[in-house]
């Protein structure tokens, strides 16, 4: 397809640039990215006279499929995959090999090199990834269904909460219905969280039961065509007036919703990873809540539910059109609860858009009555 031939030649003039005489992509999402290939188990061949995908025969006819016009070997199961690439690069009996050196170990390169001991190896670092942090049309068309599907997944189990009482029949409903509306996947364990829990940011949903709990976390997305949502809300279940906390509460909760809303304001093209985490950050120091606010303001979102580059203290990538940030502060506190909010937001040119806005957030819109 053009839209992947159009990626691969970027890729080889980049590898040309650093005069390399060839690239080995094994990163299955980076092989995913430049191929359209889904198999996982494969490794694509960049160099000056073309593109080839090996694999082996278990993806014979997916291959077919999903990369028509693309060169394709499948070994021999009885054939190493040095033992092919060898076969592939025969025409060149010396060169520069570039390999991924996040995704090989010291032992994979071993094996990869057996049959190229003339081939010098050279790690590559986020070569691929680099490109992968500006999405084109079709990624972001993706990213956006994405979202459709956590919102209308989250609406749904939210109306129907009360048929859900504990922690991990929340999540497991809310993975559920993701799939009911069309996701593939979801982007990573669903995190459910209740009451004093909710201090926990990556907490697993247990059999807690969330019944007379003030707050609920939950955090969550789907997979749509690769691509990845990343969302966090935080449902009130105690009425205000009810609630001996809900002073505390809610001034917790407008605190981070303050922090949220200026951190997305303040973004836009030129503006600096670090300079976007301290409008937020700052917030939260100035309320009392500094040192209850541990992690990033938040990272790239994609094919992989964290990418580079992150909104966090000495983050100097400068901030570019098209790529997607997820904004999410919080405030944690030990034995009382946490309080984070995250949206996913695109760089647009002269700003930012608000992906995730179908998701209400304002503190009266959390309110959610237990039955």
């Amino acid at each position: 397809m053009e839209k992947f031939l159009t990626r691969r030649n970027k890729i080889r003039k980049a590898a040309a640039k650093q005069k390399w005489d060839a690239l080995l992509i094994t990163d299955p999402i980076n092989v995913r990215y430049l191929s359209g290939f889904t198999g996982g188990a494969g490794c694509l061949l960049i160099h000056p006279g073309g593109d080839t995908i090996l694999s082996d025969p278990r993806f014979t006819f997916q291959i077919e499929e999903e990369c028509p016009g693309l060169e394709a070997v499948i070994r021999p199961r009885s054939e190493s995959t040095s033992k092919t690439l060898s076969k592939l690069l025969g025409k060149t009996t010396a060169g520069k090999l570039g390999i991924e050196a996040e995704a090989v170990t010291l032992a994979q390169q071993d094996r990869l090199f057996q049959h190229l001991s003339r081939w010098q190896p050279v790690p590559t670092k986020s070569l691929v990834e680099e490109f992968r942090q500006i999405k084109d049309r079709d990624e972001l068309n993706q990213i956006r269904r994405a979202l459709d599907i956590s919102a209308q997944a989250f609406q749904m189990v939210r109306e129907q909460l009360q048929h859900f009482p504990r922690e991990i029949e929340i999540a497991a409903s809310l993975e559920f219905m993701m799939k009911v509306f069309g996701a593939e996947d979801r982007s990573f364990s669903t995190i459910v969280a209740a009451g004093a829990r909710s201090a926990l940011p990556h907490a697993n949903p247990t059999e807690q039961a969330v019944s007379g709990q003030p707050i609920l976390l939950i955090d969550w997305g789907c997979v749509v065509d690769g691509y990845m949502s990343d969302l966090t809300r935080v449902l009130i279940l105690l009425p205000p007036s009810r609630s001996s906390q809900s002073k505390k509460l809610r001034t917790i909760y407008e605190t981070v919703l303050k922090a949220n809303e200026a951190a997305i304001a303040a973004i836009k093209p030129g503006k600096t990873c670090e300079e976007i985490d301290a409008v937020a950050r700052n917030i939260i120091k100035d309320a009392g809540y500094g040192k209850h606010f541990g992690h990033g303001l938040g990272h790239s979102i994609g094919m992989r539910v964290h990418e580079d580059p992150r909104f966090a203290p000495g983050g100097k990538t400068v901030l570019k059109p098209g790529m997607v940030m997820t904004v999410e502060p919080g405030i944690y506190l030990k034995g009382w609860g946490g309080i984070p909010i995250e949206d996913d937001i695109l760089v647009t040119k002269d700003g930012c858009e608000v992906l995730s806005r179908n998701v209400p957030k304002r503190f009266e819109e959390m309110v959610t009555e237990q039955r």
